[in-house]
């Protein structure tokens, strides 16, 4: 091989010709822009780039894995609509740059772009196996010394049967042929498509037919409406246990022994983190912080004499941090349904990445608080407001604005009514988490670490508000009762909706949040009776 050579930073006679005649059209493939010519990388099938090429006699490249199964079903060429079997496939051996990951000549070292002419030799004597080179270095080193030999395997070709041109700019006949238009499986999906009407075949996973996905993105989308029908068929079931509640006196009995052993449950753990002390070595952390006595006594005559250095009682914000981190490290999402007076919107919301925010979203949806309140902002192209707790009156006039937002206004407005744990608290950024696109559920705030209750839901993109406001769940579903809200008139002054925007209910479907706190509940547990096993050992064995 030879000595790989910089890139060069000027131009050669040929290649500022070769640029000259595009910039001037001279061509018949340039002057055409109705032609989409497919990427010299990309398979002729799923239209993704390859990473184990092999073509045809014609030139049309494939990827091996997706070619391979569709002959063997369909014995047809997907391009050309000729028979065609596995046995017709060329093997291609491609060298590739690993720094860049891009196709190259194996004798020049210049990578393949699309205006490259590149071509195929074919090895005998199966010849079902071609070496790729550029054009340029077939034509100086094979065709103008007439020397017909393999510049890699050394074995001698015939110009005429063995060489497949793969690509060449040039050449209106196969630029043609590998124009994607005239591909014979995608007219036949299109042909298909329009056999269903103007608006598409509709999938399975849901989405819209008249969009052709790559492999990989089919499949997403598959796993999104699996996911899409668990969750219609988890609020189906919670609406037949609705149902069944309201029904026969026998199933009232029932549901009503299950919904207080419930109740029972969950007030047990919300009240054990409150009624009994909870001490630092006790916590996920694992970090002990102690009160400070043995110290203190050493240096204090008016402290009493302590030996031990024990474990101070853990504060409120420790308990909640605790309590964060543990709902972090479950990775999961949660799923929350908001039924308004205009229609339903189910909301994912990101508890493995900005757990305290969903937490206390999720806590205050699951103790109702969110139940009657109103969406009272709503400003078109940017956001809609709510969350305010029912009934609470307006505190004090104040300059809100989202970031640099420049349609903010002097109003009166109530971000207090109080967070989950009464007191604001902090912010949470992450890179992951970003105001981009329609139906970003973030914090409302006055200031940095003033959350509270209340979120906005955007209607587009709202950049200038990334690591200002928190980002805590996106719409999942129901984005048409999102733009529906948009389209209710607005106050100019206040930007009140002139309709009423009501919060009717809010269902959990999917809540890690109790599983969390049920989980450090047991560990909390355990740790206690863990350091009464011990106290008991030390107090026997000093005994004797």
């Amino acid at each position: 091989m030879p000595k790989r050579q910089k890139e060069k930073q000027y131009q050669s006679a040929r290649e500022h010709r070769a640029n000259q005649s595009l910039r001037s059209n001279s061509s018949t493939l340039a002057s055409s822009s109705a032609t989409r010519p497919l990427p010299f990388d990309c398979c002729a099938l799923t239209l993704t780039p390859y990473t184990t090429p092999t073509c045809t006699t014609d030139g049309i490249l494939f990827e091996n894995t997706a070619i391979t199964p569709f002959l063997l079903k369909h014995k047809s060429d997907p391009v050309t609509g000729r028979p065609m079997t596995t046995r017709d496939l060329i093997t291609l051996h491609m060298d590739r740059d690993e720094s860049t990951k891009r196709w190259q000549c194996s004798v020049l070292n210049k990578p393949f772009t699309d205006r490259t002419k590149v071509v195929a030799i074919r090895q005998r004597p199966e010849r079902r196996e071609a070496n790729v080179y550029s054009y340029e270095a077939y034509n100086e080193l094979n065709v103008k010394p007439k020397n017909y030999v393999d510049l890699i395997s050394g074995q001698k070709f015939n110009k005429d049967e063995d060489v497949i041109v793969l690509q060449d700019p040039e050449d209106e006949k196969l630029a043609k042929l590998r124009d994607i238009q005239n591909f014979v499986h995608i007219r036949e999906e299109r042909s298909k498509w329009s056999a269903n009407g103007d608006g598409g075949v509709s999938n399975s996973d849901g989405s819209s037919g008249n969009v052709r996905h790559s492999v990989t993105a089919s499949r997403i989308m598959e796993k999104l409406g699996k996911e899409k029908r668990k969750r219609e068929l988890a609020a189906e079931e919670e609406s037949k246990k609705l149902f069944k509640a309201s029904g026969s006196s026998s199933n009232n009995d029932v549901n009503k022994n299950d919904g207080d052993e419930f109740s029972k449950k969950k007030s047990a753990t919300e009240n054990f983190f409150t009624q009994q002390p909870i001490y630092t070595d006790e916590l996920v952390t694992s970090v002990q912080l102690t009160s400070g006595k043995a110290s203190g006594s050493l240096t204090s005559t008016t402290l009493n004499i302590t030996r031990e250095n024990k474990a101070r009682p853990a504060t409120k914000e420790e308990i909640i941090s605790s309590q964060c981190e543990v709902l972090k490290r479950l990775k999961k999402k949660g799923m929350v349904r908001i039924f308004t007076n205009l229609g339903a919107m189910d909301i994912e919301v990101h508890c493995d990445i900005v757990p305290r925010t969903a937490m206390n979203f999720l806590l205050l949806a699951d103790g109702k608080e969110y139940e009657g309140s109103k969406f009272h902002r709503s400003i078109p192209n940017f956001m809609i407001q709510g969350g305010k707790k029912p009934g609470a009156g307006k505190k004090k006039t104040k300059s809100t604005t989202y970031g640099n937002n420049a349609t903010a206004r002097n109003e009166k407005e109530d971000i207090s009514g109080g967070s989950y744990w009464g007191a604001p608290f902090h912010d949470e950024f992450d890179d992951r988490l970003t105001h981009t696109g329609p139906g970003i559920v973030s914090m409302a705030n006055s200031g940095p670490g003033t959350n509270a209750r209340q979120f906005f839901i955007t209607y587009k993109s709202a950049s200038h508000l990334d690591r200002k406001h928190s980002v805590f769940g996106k719409v999942v579903g129901g984005m048409e009762i999102l733009k529906k809200m948009e389209r209710i008139p607005t106050d100019k002054l206040t930007d009140r909706p002139l309709e009423e925007i009501r919060i009717e209910e809010m269902v959990i479907l999917e809540n890690p949040v109790m599983e969390a706190l049920e989980s450090e509940r047991e560990r909390i547990l355990k740790k206690k009776e863990e350091k009464r096993v011990k106290d008991r050992t030390l107090k026997s064995s000093a005994l004797g």
